[in-house]
């Protein structure tokens, strides 16, 4: 059986394609012809494509695979097109539909509403603090960081107007929430019903004032479990997706391929082995308070981590940037193994030519 995967330039798919590799798969990956894949190693044969003419060219790809194969997708254009094509390989990938009403933040906040799921307050205009980000953030070639401004007083309020401005047709103000940054990452069967999950605590973000994760948690919360699985099913979902928290306040939905992915690997979860299995209609479906993985696995993000602690210092919040050291020592790296360190050095290199790279953008 050849399973192919598409993000396959991206940190998170390291270990996915590392895990299918030992289960004896022959595994091929996608990337987009402006990028490098990075787990060459584990790579039986690399697809590139262009970003303008994705659409096309992964359907003369897709079409020397058969039923026997399957496609794991988690870049938005990718699953785009693949929603489009309906190839003849075995995938499972949320309908148009359901992703079109996950990605518009506003939509999702008054659909959470009916569902007693509690949301930040929505601005009609400014207060503080609040952050102003993209109604739609899928497909716009931004980095996480720069889709959004947290505005705390006259000054950042000052600073952001180009922002606004430049994206006022697609913005959302929001009151600014407090509190841990929580991910329940999720996969559903075809009917929607729950096949595999995991929750994860945010440690420490890069940029420190508010990013992806540079550092996090496997926890147990079966609470926001059972909510962001009501959300899911109400949206009639089926695939993978990480539903996003702040403390118990929803804030987004996440239907690609997350940064945190590395975790389920840490915290010995079988998420892509169930998500095999969904594809063979062998899967076992259970329930929000079961905990199909270790709790108090720690992933880090080498070098991110550690500039997070450091830009902690400079703020002079040395509490956190202790705690934060400790987690940096007792977790795990996300991509590094010594059995396929390659990955690891070829992303730090791309981290180095993404910084002198002046039009750059990604995830």
């Amino acid at each position: 059986m050849r399973i192919i995967i598409d993000s396959a330039d991206k940190r998170m798919t390291v270990p996915i394609i590392d895990a299918l590799a030992l289960s004896g798969y022959e595994v091929h990956g996608l990337c987009f012809d402006t990028d490098k894949p990075l787990n060459t190693r584990n790579l039986k044969k690399v697809h590139y494509i262009a970003r303008e003419a994705a659409a096309a060219q992964l359907a003369g790809i897709l079409s020397a695979y058969t039923a026997e194969d399957i496609l794991i997708a988690g870049n938005p254009i990718i699953i785009e097109a693949v929603n489009a094509l309906k190839p003849g390989l075995r995938y499972l990938l949320p309908e148009r539909e359901s992703i079109a009403k996950a990605i518009d933040k506003k939509y999702l906040q008054q659909l959470a509403r009916t569902l007693d799921i509690k949301t930040p307050k929505e601005l009609q205009k400014p207060g503080f603090p609040m952050i102003a980000k993209l109604n739609i953030s899928e497909n716009v070639l931004l980095k996480p960081a720069d889709r959004y401004r947290i505005i705390r007083n006259e000054s950042q309020l000052a600073a952001a107007e180009p922002f606004m401005a430049r994206y006022a047709g697609n913005l959302i103000l929001q009151e600014y929430v407090e509190g841990p940054s929580i991910g329940v990452s999720m996969l559903l069967d075809r009917q929607s019903n729950l096949v595999d999950f995991i929750v994860h605590e945010r440690l420490l973000e890069y940029p420190a004032s508010g990013g992806p994760s540079a550092a996090c948690r496997s926890i147990v919360n079966a609470r926001l479990a059972h909510t962001a699985y009501r959300l899911l099913r109400e949206l009639k979902w089926q695939g993978m997706a990480m539903v996003e928290f702040k403390g118990d306040t929803l804030i987004e939905i996440n239907p690609r391929f997350w940064g945190s992915l590395p975790l389920l690997f840490i915290a010995r979860s079988d998420f892509f082995g169930n998500y095999i299995k969904t594809l063979q209609n062998n899967q076992t479906v259970i329930t929000p308070d079961q905990s199909p993985y270790q709790p108090n696995k720690i992933m880090v993000y080498f070098p991110q981590g550690l500039l997070s602690v450091a830009c902690l210092i400079k703020q002079k919040k040395f509490n956190k940037a202790f705690s934060g050291f400790g987690m940096l020592i007792l977790g795990k790296e996300g991509i590094f193994r010594f059995k396929n360190p390659q990955p690891f050095f070829r992303y730090i290199r791309s981290l180095y030519c993404q910084k002198f790279r002046p039009n750059f953008h990604g995830n």
